[in-house]
């Protein structure tokens, strides 16, 4: 099985986790409307549960969003109709990008290392789980870039695609 291969499957299962996050981010949110409004007794978890969830959910989407390179871009060299050109431009966000992705996950791992044993207000979880969001998402744009440079180049994806694999 190649390098490929395994990173699909990696991105399927990170793509199912995310919409996991969102279903639990729903619930949590649904749950603390029925309970304030028709118990008239607000649950105290489910602010806090669901504002984790979306730190966790804003990351990964932030690596789908580099995945499908929907990310805001300055995209003046493009109207140049030069394939080298994008080629080369291309390469050189990945680079920097990754450099960026590598720096900020050395200090991300260290804050986890801090606060693992700092837990939440309410639900008393190690701030390490929140603040892994962050590192979650810096490992998957770095496999992105490395795995398609190992693999010969990244497929384009076209915006009617983009729904589909969500």
């Amino acid at each position: 099985m190649g390098v490929a291969r395994i990173w699909a499957i990696i991105e399927r299962l990170v793509l199912a986790a995310l919409v996991g996050l969102f279903a639990a981010m729903v619930v949590a949110c649904t749950a603390q409307v029925i309970w304030r409004y028709l118990f008239n007794d607000p649950l105290v978890w489910s602010e806090e549960l669901a504002r984790y969830l979306f730190i966790w959910i804003s990351y990964i989407s932030a690596w789908v969003a580099w995945k499908n390179r929907s990310h805001i871009a300055l995209d003046a060299v493009t109207y140049l109709n030069s394939p080298a050109i994008d080629a080369w431009t291309s390469r050189i966000v990945e680079v920097l990008v990754l450099g960026y992705c590598l720096f900020t996950l050395l200090a991300s791992f260290q804050i986890v290392g801090i606060t693992h044993s700092q837990p939440s207000a309410v639900l008393e979880l190690p701030m390490s789980v929140v603040y892994a969001g962050y590192s979650a998402m810096a490992l998957l744009v770095t496999g992105d870039i490395l795995v398609g440079w190992l693999s010969g180049g990244r497929r384009e994806v076209a915006p009617q695609t983009l729904a589909s694999e969500v």
